[in-house]
């Protein structure tokens, strides 16, 4: 037997007296530590897998089967195995990182917090997935938690201070994957490992905080080759990663589908196909994250691209909220299945503050009653046509904070993502315009919505990388004003 232990990524898996429709004979709570009654090898081989269950005891001794798609293995701790990971633990840590510390959870939703104690002002309301730092000594916190007419200072993930009920909360781990994205610059470029120009020398980026890439593995041809994939992004993942750089890489219909017949034309995706799809889907996902899970070098995870866009878009497959939540909850266990620690998001919203935001709502809801307890590490979103001045010529659709608010409106616990933003089909514009446009655009999310964004990922480094106004020419030479100001612009 092993002593391989073995954690739920989700509250209340079921543990059954043999596998598939065996009798239930308990719940799991969420990362409750059970042992892996199996060869370890043959456990692991189950983990995060559909359709495999794998024997396993309780601490109170109860022997039962659990479902392998919805537990991750706890290994004990160990320096990197492989070389690339030996080189990257050796990298410099980058300064202002924020480490985590005592955190609290609500026991219920809609608790309110207040401004002062007992009948402050009431200033928001939390749930029971919102994880709250509190600002108090670690013991004075604890011998209030639980306790009747006593109070607790916290702060929430984007920044909100005040104070909670202490007997509504109980002790909580820290939030690991959302805190990962503090402590560094928020402003990021979108690179393209396939554009000429499109992986810069690290040193030539100047200190920004994220580099973005898609996860293209059907390579247009419904390539399946997961080796062949890692061999061109584990490399880039360490070179930005080495360099200090936040990695993020988006899983879409090029991780899994595109120009596979099974699916093709996306615009007659049905339901059924959206299901068949997801199974598969995620079932990559997982492997890819065990993949790099080792190395450490990947940051975020983003899962699709434009999901909200209409149906037929050029640029992204889009599919129904109900659909995305089933794929995006199902593809947030493959991957904490993994590594519990990366940050995962959703995809980019395109839709705006309006019709997008009520798209992310949808699925969100969805979501909680699909998976209860699985949720993203934020909202995404591409507030193109968006600016600091509304309806002036990159600002077209109107205010940008008309749509930071709806998107932050959808999971007020946790910040928001924009992946992608900038100046599209606007490749002849004068860069002293478009420099104006990008540095007002930052200044306002820090003056306004300083903690409540988390990554400012400006598409793209270079022209010709689709549509986007690169920070560099078709020739790689700095675009005059634009490059050197971009480079100076910090987020927090």
């Amino acid at each position: 037997m092993t002593d391989l232990k073995l954690t739920p990524t989700l509250d209340g898996l079921r543990v059954r007296e043999k596998p598939v429709d065996g009798k239930p004979i308990g719940q799991l709570k969420l990362d409750e530590p059970v042992t892996a009654l199996e060869p370890a090898d043959a456990a692991r081989a189950k983990v995060g897998v559909a359709g495999q269950w794998i024997h396993i005891r309780r601490a109170d001794g109860t022997v039962g089967y659990v479902s392998g798609q919805f537990v991750r293995a706890v290994e004990p701790e160990s320096p990197p195995a492989t070389a690339a990971a030996m080189a990257f633990a050796a990298a410099p840590v980058k300064t202002g990182q924020t480490m985590a510390g005592f955190y609290c959870r609500p026991t219920s939703d809609g608790i309110r917090l207040r401004k002062l104690p007992v009948d402050g002002e009431p200033i928001g309301a939390v749930g029971t997935q919102s994880a709250l730092e509190v600002l108090e000594p670690e013991a004075d916190a604890r011998a209030k938690i639980g306790v009747k007419d006593q109070w607790l200072k916290i702060r929430t993930l984007t920044g909100t201070e005040g104070y909670i009920a202490a007997w509504f909360v109980a002790q909580s781990e820290p939030p690991v994957s959302i805190l990962s994205a503090r402590g560094v610059n928020t402003v990021g470029i979108n690179l393209d490992q396939f554009h000429p120009q499109g992986t810069p020398d690290p040193a030539r980026l100047a200190g920004m905080g994220w580099v973005r890439f898609g996860y293209n593995v059907s390579m247009g041809r419904g390539s399946q080759d997961l080796a062949a994939a890692y061999e061109v992004y584990a490399p880039l993942a360490e070179r930005y990663a080495r360099a200090g750089y936040k990695v993020m890489f988006a899983f879409t219909h090029q991780t899994y589908g595109e120009g596979r017949d099974e699916f093709w034309p996306w615009p007659h995706m049905t339901d059924d196909k959206w299901r068949r799809l997801t199974e598969k889907f995620t079932d990559m996902v997982g492997r890819i994250a065990q993949q790099f899970q080792p190395t450490g070098t990947v940051a975020c995870w983003q899962v699709w691209n434009e999901q909200d866009a209409p149906i037929g878009a050029v640029a992204s497959v889009p599919m129904s909220p109900q659909n995305y939540a089933h794929l995006l909850g199902r593809t947030i266990q493959a991957i904490r299945a993994q590594d519990p620690r990366v940050t995962v998001i959703s995809g980019g919203h395109t839709g705006g503050p309006g019709p997008g935001s009520n798209y992310a709502r949808l699925t969100i809801q969805a979501l909680r009653g699909m998976m209860p307890g699985v949720l993203p590490d934020g909202i995404a979103a591409h507030p193109y046509g968006r600016g600091a001045r509304a309806f002036t010529r990159y600002a077209n659709f109107g205010d940008l904070r008309d749509e930071l608010n709806a998107y932050l409106a959808v999971l007020p616990d946790r910040p928001l993502w924009l992946t992608e933003w900038g100046a599209l089909d606007k490749e002849g514009d004068n860069p002293a315009d478009v420099t104006q446009y990008a540095a007002e655009f930052v200044e306002l999310v820090n003056r306004e919505y300083p903690g409540k964004v988390a990554a400012l990922i400006w598409y793209a480094w270079a022209m010709g990388m689709h549509n986007g106004y690169g920070l560099v020419g078709r020739d790689d030479r700095p675009m005059t004003h634009l490059h050197d100001r971009f480079l100076a612009l910090r987020g927090r």
